[in-house]
């Protein structure tokens, strides 16, 4: 929380702007599991850092994601942590390279250089690309290579048009790779094409359970100008 507080700060000081909006995840029973708070940080359009703080039903903080898009929009440096897990994942700017890495608790954290940045994109980083080309979710075959920390490489994923009209435009992302396509995720968004904005997310998590298995999600976000 203090991050947050000391980002609004600097946002104010330098003229930037600020937007925030939650996302509300839920299981295929409806149930909440956890709330997605977001503070973007912009100037003139361009985004250039956010965080996240993921909080459980209670209130309580269970993990947050650091963002920083001044090196590169498409891929930000980033840093997320599992606070229930002791588990860190990112990319990092290190000696004129990126560097993916994760890290167990007190295990050596494990990395790899990113050997290639034309075409990838990391975190948030696709996002913030799609948004900009919502036109390329109604064609298919599209293909974005999404950096996977835990598997300390990028892997391709194929975008398929689902359905648009004038108001919205949804697709899916599946992973390129026949071989791990039936254990990898699917990611299906759909966006505000008016606003560009993303207004579901369906598909696993980031956020495991608390007994640390993987979850399918439905997230639906609320903005702060609605």
């Amino acid at each position: 929380m203090l991050f947050l507080l000391v980002l609004a700060v600097c946002v104010r000081a330098a003229g930037a702007e600020e937007s925030s909006y939650i996302g509300e995840a839920r299981d295929d029973t409806g149930t909440l599991v956890y709330t997605e708070k977001h503070l973007v940080q912009s100037v003139e359009g361009t985004t250039t850092g956010s965080v996240t703080e993921y909080t459980a039903p209670d209130g309580s903080l269970i993990a947050t994601l650091h963002s920083d898009y001044a090196r590169s929009v498409a891929l930000p440096t980033y840093v997320f942590e599992d606070l229930r897990r002791n588990y860190r994942e990112g990319l990092r700017w290190q000696e004129g390279g990126y560097v993916i890495f994760h890290q167990h608790g007190s295990a050596p954290e494990k990395t790899a250089p990113l050997r290639r940045e034309s075409g990838v994109f990391s975190c948030q980083g696709w996002h913030y690309y799609l948004i900009h080309n919502l036109d390329l979710l109604e064609k298919d075959n599209i293909t974005l290579n999404l950096v996977l920390p835990s598997e300390l490489r990028p892997y391709a994923f194929v975008v398929k048009r689902r359905a648009s009209d004038e108001a919205r435009v949804s697709a899916e992302l599946t992973i390129k790779n026949w071989l791990l396509r039936s254990f990898a995720p699917k990611l299906r968004l759909e966006y505000d094409r008016v606003n560009r904005r993303l207004v579901e997310f369906r598909g696993v998590s980031n956020i495991l359970t608390n007994t640390g298995d993987r979850q399918e999600v439905t997230i639906r976000y609320k903005y702060n100008d609605e």
